[in-house]
């Protein structure tokens, strides 16, 4: 197929989406670049309407300079036992479904939370570059792969779908990843689950995930209210960002850039002047704070033993990205 053919595709199904308001075909409409890209989610479907108005939106740049040190954030609690599931190909993302039936759900609560959210699914964002991948940034810098595991508020909802419009309805544990000859077996798992779908709406099923050993060894992160990063960024998500990163291997990455965000069909090509279709740069830019404080309970050097908030200018880990 052409890349005019494509086009025309694109705006046929978006045209028949606003003409009908079928959630379906605009669920397939929209993509991170062009016309169908994070700019235009919030101005032509009115479900959508907080990507483009919304005041509280996610991801963010994260600014050490002005991270706010708070001594009553307790350390994030995680389950421990394993979980299964189905690794996704979505054609906009890689996504590891996970198993809602299973008699032991996988949860986790403390740090800002008042509620125990269910785990549902984990969503993998990168770039075609190790200069770009994550959604959240830190003092203007991006990483190459930011992993995202989302969970709804298991307390009050019974799924993830209900809780999503409500507040307090969803937390997510952001994860950024930096190139490294290091390997954490969990990432490794799904990493080489991909190479089973390498198309969109190819799936396989995954087994016997440790999710608490994906998390890095730290009890440090920073925290602030926000929005889902995909349409229709409802602002319902208390994010959790570790102050430590995953490490992920360049052969890894490689992996991920090979993924393909449509069918084999879609991209068939007879006179071959097309190139292939592919997943890179699924990430959305960071977005204007808006005057929202970050959290984090990494203690400033020599702070003094006072009760409360106080704004700190340090911020260790990522301190040592920022001047690499």
């Amino acid at each position: 197929m052409r890349c005019t053919e494509r086009f025309l595709c694109l705006t046929l199904s978006f045209l028949l989406a606003l003409a009908t308001g079928d959630k379906n075909l605009w669920s397939l409409w929209w993509s991170y670049e062009g016309i169908s890209g994070p700019k235009f989610w919030g101005r032509l479907n009115k479900a959508w309407a907080l990507c483009s108005k919304g005041q509280h939106q996610s991801p963010v740049d994260i600014d050490p300079q002005t991270l706010v040190f708070d001594p009553n954030l307790r350390p994030l609690r995680v389950d421990a036992h394993k979980v299964g599931g189905n690794l996704v190909n979505r054609g906009h993302d890689i996504t590891f479904f996970v198993n809602q039936t299973s008699p032991r759900p996988f949860s986790f609560t403390g740090g800002p939370l008042s509620y125990n959210y269910r785990v549902h699914h984990i969503v993998l964002h990168f770039g075609t570059d190790d200069e770009n991948g994550s959604e959240h940034t830190v003092a203007g810098k991006p990483f190459p792969m930011e992993l995202q595991i989302y969970g709804y508020n298991s307390d009050i909802f019974p799924d993830f779908k209900s809780a999503m419009p409500a507040p307090h309805g969803i937390a997510a544990i952001a994860l950024f990843a930096i190139v490294s000859d290091k390997s954490n077996r969990e990432l490794e798992v799904f990493l080489k689950a991909t190479n089973k779908v390498p198309y969109k709406d190819d799936s396989i099923p995954v087994y016997d995930i440790a999710l608490v050993d994906l998390l890095p060894d730290t009890l440090t992160y920073m925290t602030y209210e926000g929005s889902m990063t995909q349409p229709g960024c409802l602002e319902t998500v208390t994010w959790i960002i570790f102050n430590k990163p995953l490490h992920i291997r360049q052969d890894q990455l490689r992996l991920l850039r090979l993924l393909h965000r449509r069918t084999p069909d879609s991209e068939e090509d007879e006179d071959n002047e097309s190139p292939p279709v592919l997943m890179e740069n699924n990430f959305r830019p960071p977005m204007p704070a808006n005057q929202r404080t970050i959290r984090t309970n990494l203690s400033p050097e020599n702070k003094d033993a006072k009760c409360g908030s106080q704004k700190i200018a340090f911020y260790e880990i990522n301190e040592m990205y920022i001047h690499n």
